[in-house]
């Protein structure tokens, strides 16, 4: 299935820049990517491109030309097997040093993309992948619309979406790059309709997961429908198997039989083997379902023959558990046995490994959040630089408003002073030409004189007196804004603080009350289950003993033999009915289990289990800690379940409770060797109830279980500081 979106993928980026390629350079034909010949080839011919265009003269078109042969030989090397694919970073550094270089963003941004697909998907390094995706965002914003990959970036984020299990806002990304699909004008009409199809099929995906069935079909169903109008042999063949893994899930293998011979007729044209033992291993299966052994037993072998000569493991095990099934249906029991110990060993091995991709999608996931942690950080960081930036402008501003108010004043002050002056020299001049006149003339213009000089001055004095005040006022003025902004900002950082603090307080109060409702909760438990044992043992186990006593008080001998039979049974029934009331009295809380811990109040149970039952229990509790009384219960209680139900449903003989750490897990597995049980029927109340347990202690637990073959219960329990009891 994973072939299918590396197919699409490589075909949407390497033809994303085809409206600039080179008349010597053809387009990819992906329906023959298993052809070597074609790619060395194709591979030759970049190479011979490459000289060429690298002898001619500097200018933009001929560094559009080298560019793009760099970009068609990542784009070759992707088709590659091994260690060859890894040639196509190399050449996708290559394309963005040299797009740098050139100052072509358009190159720059596809050298990326490819170097980022190279890390997600052959290297499975969504961390640097992620961090590709974020500067090609960046880049994207100076690109046109219609030529911009931003499709393939929403793409790509819907992808490490999926990986993070946050399909809501995978779904998002997916819808994005559709929207963004219609508005490019630089793929081709086919090549859209096909990137379209993968997005589509990756919306129906997410809506599987979510148990969204119907519009998951209609989403698969309308990917083929492209595949078909496209005639793109390879993504129809892909469509074919994706749509009939989804009857296959459902249950119904009549209609999933008729998609997979449709898609290996397709392989079968192409001449492509491990597509064909794909479908064969999915056509046995779906044999297997409709009761046909015979042609689940000639596909499966044919499959599997495949699987071993190439390797693949989950192929194997899909051919194995089919005709594991067929093998038995037949009545071929030597072969069912040899093929179900094969399909054995295969699912533990891909269950380890599975595991170990789950640590290490963990471990990614931290990664990733972290990234964007960061991201977001640096955003807090620019927006609070950018208010800062503001308040300078502000203050900037104000105090250029004070200086022009003061250089006003200045000018208005220094031209009354000309006045004044130029006043002066007037009635000097006035002086001179009165002092020839007769004195009594002369006297009076005196008195003039002195009365108008007398007048200006007052004038002009009072006028300096007012711009002063004015002045002081403005420069009163300032201070009291600059005072009142750093008030501002003296509160605001006390305000943060505080409310900081009471956040902080508020938090902490909230887990000390989680922590006594959860202390009281388990104590009301432990109560209520001592408060019931001891009414079943007082009061039911009085009236069982009252009743046993008047049975035994009867004297059988006057009896007939039927009626004694019945007395006997009666003896029998209220003896046993006394044990189960002792047996559950006890159960319910045992003393051992709040003293000592779980250890101790399991083998007590498994030592009674095995004095008075049919079955025999085994315990293992070398890995098991002390740990918190919560945590101890409920795995206690769950215990309790699973072992009634092995003593009433599983018919088994043998039975085992094994404790296991791994890292910081704990494992509790709950294993028989009964007729076992089919997990998508497991819906009683005794599951949900274990269901309801794990829950509350923060843990999860699997089901591996078929008809005849024993059941097996993994319990996984992260185990930290606060669940571990030193």
């Amino acid at each position: 299935m994973r072939w299918f979106w590396f197919g699409i993928a490589v075909l949407g980026l390497h033809l994303a820049g085809i409206a600039q390629s080179f008349p010597g350079l053809p387009e990819f034909n992906f329906d023959r990517r298993g052809d070597a010949g074609y790619i060395d080839s194709l591979l030759t011919l970049g190479r011979t491109y490459r000289q060429q265009v690298e002898s001619l003269p500097r200018s933009r078109r001929t560094d559009s030309l080298r560019l793009e042969g760099l970009r068609f030989m990542t784009a070759v090397f992707k088709q590659t097997r091994g260690s060859l694919r890894d040639s196509s970073y190399t050449y996708a550094k290559r394309l963005e040093e040299r797009a740098l270089a050139y100052h072509n963003p358009l190159f720059v941004v596809r050298g990326l993309m490819q170097q980022e697909y190279y890390l997600r998907v052959v290297k499975a390094d969504y961390l640097q992948a992620l961090q590709i995706n974020q500067r090609v965002s960046q880049a994207c914003i100076r690109l046109p619309r219609e030529s911009s990959p931003l499709w393939q970036v929403q793409m790509n984020m819907g992808d490490i979406y999926v990986l993070l299990k946050e399909y809501q806002n995978a779904l998002k990304s997916y819808q994005a790059s559709l929207n963004l699909l219609a508005q490019n004008t630089s793929l081709t009409g086919k090549n859209r309709k096909l990137l379209t199809a993968q997005a589509i099929t990756q919306m129906g995906e997410v809506y599987e997961i979510q148990g969204q069935y119907d519009l998951a079909r209609q989403q698969f169903e309308a990917s083929r429908q492209i595949a078909l109008e496209t005639r793109s042999q390879t993504n129809l063949a892909y469509a074919d198997e994706r749509l009939g893994d989804f009857f296959i899930s459902r249950r119904q293998p009549e209609q999933a039989i008729r998609i997979f011979d449709e898609g290996l007729a397709v392989w079968t044209q192409l001449n492509d083997r491990a597509g064909q033992a794909a479908v064969w291993a999915r056509l046995a299966e779906c044999y297997t379902l409709t009761n046909r052994p015979r042609l689940a037993i000639e596909f499966g072998e044919k499959a599997l023959a495949v699987a071993r000569q190439s390797g693949y493991l989950r192929m194997r095990q899909m051919a194995t558990q089919a005709l594991y099934r067929a093998y038995r249906a037949a009545g071929q029991s030597d072969q069912a046995l040899a093929m179900y110990e094969e399909y054995v060993v295969l699912r533990d091995s891909l269950t380890n490994l599975r595991r170990v991709e789950e640590l290490s999608a963990m471990q990614k996931k931290y990664d990733i959040n972290q990234v964007r942690a960061e991201a977001d950080r640096e955003r807090l960081i620019q927006q609070q630089q950018l208010i800062d930036v503001r308040r300078q402008a502000e203050i900037s501003r104000l105090l250029a408003e004070t200086e022009r108010e003061q250089l006003a004043s200045k000018t208005r002050l220094s031209q009354l002073q000309q006045r004044v002056e130029t006043e002066r020299l007037r009635a000097d001049s006035q002086k001179s030409r009165l002092e020839s006149m007769a004195r009594v003339d002369a006297l009076k213009r005196d008195i003039e004189r002195e009365q108008i000089i007398r007048f200006f001055l007052v004038s002009g004095l009072v006028m300096l007196l007012v711009f002063t005040v004015i002045y002081f006022r403005k420069s009163r003025l300032i201070d009291r804004q600059k005072r009142r902004i750093e008030e501002f900002n003296h509160d605001l950082e006390g305000k943060v603080v505080e409310r900081t603090a009471e956040l902080k307080a508020a938090n902490d109060q909230l887990r000390a009350k989680n922590r006594e409702i959860e202390d009281a909760l388990l104590r009301g438990q432990t109560l209520e289950r001592k408060r019931m044992a001891a009414d079943l043992h007082d009061s039911l186990g009085g009236l069982l003993a009252a009743i046993k006593t008047s049975l035994s008080a009867l004297n059988p001998t006057h009896l007939s033999e039927r009626e004694q039979l019945i007395y006997q049974n009666l003896l029998g029934m209220t003896k046993e009915a006394f044990a189960e009331v002792r047996y559950l009295s006890h159960n319910l809380q045992p003393d051992e289990l709040e003293k000592q811990g779980l250890s101790e109040a399991l083998m007590r149970l498994i030592n009674k289990l095995n004095l008075m039952q049919t079955v025999t229990f085994r315990l293992d509790v070398a890995a098991l800690p002390r740990l918190g009384k919560t945590t101890e219960f409920n795995l206690y209680s769950i215990c309790i379940e699973l072992c009634s139900n092995i003593l009433r449903h599983s018919e088994a003989t043998e039975a085992d409770i094994l404790f296991r750490r791994f890292d910081q897990e704990l494992n509790m597995i709950i294993k028989d060797n009964g007729c076992g049980m089919d997990p998508t029927d497991a819906t009683g109340m005794g599951l949900r109830n274990i269901q309801a347990r794990m829950d509350q202690i923060q843990g999860r637990y699997e089901v591996h279980s078929e008809r005849g073959g024993g059941t097996t219960f993994i319990f996984i329990l992260p185990v930290s500081v606060n669940t571990v009891v030193s």
